[in-house]
């Protein structure tokens, strides 16, 4: 530890709090009697309890800490992803969110298997959804013991061990519906914090945006201890790290629809009553996650103009050294120390242990859901009896959670850019492109849909995996956006190639009366 830090009692009283209402949630609803109880919370959760349930499935410890620290290390290009995070949604709302939830099935795969009658596209659906959320939770594990073993002094593998556990446990138990009642406790923990972190400066300081913003564009100096060159108007415009239009392009392409094509965010939808539901649920979710994003890079910029007069505005040196050595994790804590003591750094604290355990939960259900209901019930066993699928679910949830011990331990020497940039990446170029066709395309065909699975996926590994090996023009800093194009190419050419050589047979017989389902109205 730094000298000058203390253990935020504040943050472990919290968290003691959080735990304790957890375990009582998980006992209240650890009874399942259907499998659509234990995925879906028997599809009957409330627009705004799914909204914040959403939210904060969504606002993992990577948005929490990483949008403002972002923009703390990367100034205007940082908040390419509080607008990419946000758009979205606009997407989910537009082409996804009240259709998915119309058609009425558990999953991602449900979706693609039963559209186009095909095991293959299930299967390679299943692909998909352990790709992105095991990719996914690898970073969270890795914030977990960071985050955890910097603010509680806690052993890097010891908080690993010890999140795992803990979710792995109120998720089997109190699956979605205990899942999902933690969630909304969990978002307003995080959300509550970051809004104190932007309310103490704006109204309290009087650190108005402009004048951050104007002051940071008019520096040309060197950042304390580091000594790196800073210069605020390359900081304050476009280009100071997206340096070209391709990469901002694909990036915030990849960040829009890799978001609308998450899969643990997708199943959400399932849970509402019907498709009405699914729509104002994803509007509610608009102006939760559009708050946050707003503050969020407000705060990032806040503390860098702190830190850029750390003497003047007396930042303490170990809080100076925290942003030296990794503003990009640490801005936010370094925030709530600075702006409120202990009690605000717990605060901050207890923000991002809500974050982990939400995020990692609801990886934990989409993958159980793909293993236990895609792949057991729907692949080798569409007969088993409910009692024996609930049972399922429990043991996939069970087996998903301990993953994120290994995960976590491999995550410590892994580049998690990378597997962030893959989880999106393959959301971005799968899961939404084949949703978004399937949907309003009533001509695509089975070889089309498994065309664009397969180029999703191969080609996000390909492009990241081997982008030392690709011509210059074909490196990114994040392809999906790139790939998402050729997913859409895919599966227009290869429905139309199977629709010239089958005629109408290419086409699903039922794809009228799939159509009326996403797009008529609902009768109850």
């Amino acid at each position: 530890m730094e000298m000058g830090y203390q253990v935020p009692t504040t943050a472990l009283f919290l968290i003691g709090i959080m735990l304790t209402f957890t375990v009582i949630t998980t006992w209240i609803f650890r009874i399942q009697k259907t499998s659509a109880d234990y995925y879906l919370a028997g599809r009957k959760v409330n627009s705004f309890i799914n909204a914040s349930a959403i939210s904060s499935d969504y606002l993992s410890a990577a948005s929490f800490l990483g949008v403002a620290g972002i923009a703390f290390l990367k100034g205007f290009d940082g908040i390419i992803f509080a607008f990419g995070f946000f758009v979205g949604y606009i997407a989910l709302l537009l082409f996804l969110a009240s259709p998915l939830r119309k058609f009425g099935k558990y999953t991602v795969p449900d979706f693609v298997s039963e559209r186009f009658h095909s095991k293959t596209a299930r299967v390679l659906g299943v692909i998909g959804v352990l790709f992105i959320s095991l990719f996914y939770m690898a970073p969270q594990m890795l914030g977990a013991g960071k985050v955890m073993g910097l603010l509680l002094n806690m052993e890097y593998k010891t908080a690993i061990i010890v999140i795992a556990l803990i979710i792995t446990t109120y998720v089997s138990i109190g699956g979605m519906k205990g899942t999902t009642i933690n969630q909304l406790v969990q978002f307003w923990i995080l959300f509550g914090a970051m809004f104190l972190l932007a309310f103490i400066p704006f109204v309290l300081k009087g650190y108005t945006y402009t004048d951050v913003i104007n002051f940071l564009h008019s520096l040309n100096t060197t950042e304390p201890i580091t000594g790196k060159a800073f210069v605020g108007s390359s900081y304050t415009a476009p280009g100071y790290w997206l340096t070209n239009l391709k990469d901002t392009f694909s990036l915030l392409l990849t960040l829009m629809f890799g978001t609308a094509g998450l899969p643990h965010i997708l199943v959400r939808f399932y849970t509402a009553p019907d498709g009405k539901a699914a729509r104002r649920t994803v509007i509610y979710v608009l102006i939760l996650i559009g708050t946050f994003y707003i503050l969020s890079p407000y705060v990032g910029h806040v503390i860098r103009y702190i830190f850029m007069q750390s003497e003047k505005l007396g930042l303490p040196s170990h809080l100076t050294m925290w942003l030296a050595k990794n503003g990009k994790n640490l801005a936010v804590p370094v925030a709530g120390s600075y702006f409120g003591g202990q009690i605000l750094l717990g605060i901050v604290v207890a923000g991002a242990f809500a974050a982990i355990l939400s995020t990692v939960a609801g990886l934990i259900i989409a993958c159980a859901g793909a293993i236990g209901h895609d792949l057991v019930v729907n692949i080798f066993n569409p007969n088993l009896p409910e009692k024996s699928r609930v049972k399922i679910a429990r043991i996939s949830s069970i087996i998903v959670g301990l993953l994120g011990i290994p995960l976590g331990f491999a995550a410590e020497n892994l580049q998690i850019a990378v597997l962030v940039g893959l989880a999106f990446a393959i959301a971005a170029s799968t899961f939404f492109p084949v949703l978004v066709m399937g949907i309003w395309w009533p001509k695509m065909t089975k070889n089309g849909a498994i065309a664009g699975l397969l180029t999703g996926i191969l080609g996000s590994f390909i492009m990241i995996l081997g982008k030392s090996y690709l011509p210059t023009a074909l490196q990114f800093k994040n392809p999906g956006g790139f790939v998402m194009i050729f997913t859409f190419a895919a599966i227009i050419i290869f429905s139309k190639l199977e629709y010239a050589q089958k005629g109408d047979a290419a086409i699903p017989h039922d794809v009228d009366k799939v159509m009326t389902v996403l797009h008529g109205a609902e009768h109850n």
